[in-house]
């Protein structure tokens, strides 16, 4: 089964938020509550996405806030903040209402998780089902592929 990491306690759902930054804040919030991070990986998604740019946004709605693994990672891990409201990454119209966030504690460990990811996210159909989905069984359904 595809992506098994992403639990219905690793999803959060929310009509708007008031900027990237916060996004990326709320996204990470299961992630930090169930100790995979620390405050520190937080910090520094949101400063990649200050020094490269808009670099996470990899599909229309679809953004995957990342850092180097570190000291801040304890555990490869996902989560996920759907919007109602996209919220834009830059100034050059780079929107996204789903927010991921993953983290990795090495260069490798993640690539399983990644792949299943990029599976599901390079079919427009499954994009188009997460943005309608309105609870977080339906959204799990969409990801484990029985859609």
């Amino acid at each position: 089964m595809a992506l098994d990491a992403l639990t219905k306690d690793k999803i959060t759902m929310k009509e708007k938020v008031n900027d990237w930054e916060e996004a990326i804040h709320i996204a990470a919030e299961p992630l930090l509550a169930q100790n995979y991070i620390e405050p520190g990986y937080v910090e520094a998604m949101i400063d990649s996405v200050k020094t490269l740019g808009p670099y996470i946004v990899i599909a229309p709605n679809v953004a995957i806030a990342h850092a180097r693994p570190d000291n801040h990672v304890n555990k490869v891990g996902i989560s996920l903040l759907k919007l109602g409201v996209p919220i834009n990454f830059s100034e050059k119209g780079h929107e996204a209402a789903l927010v991921f966030v993953f983290c990795s504690t090495d260069h490798t460990s993640h690539l399983t998780i990644l792949q299943q990811l990029a599976q599901v996210l390079g079919d427009t159909q499954h994009i188009e089902a997460l943005m309608r989905a309105q609870d977080k069984a339906s959204m799990i359904t969409i990801f484990k592929g029985d859609d």
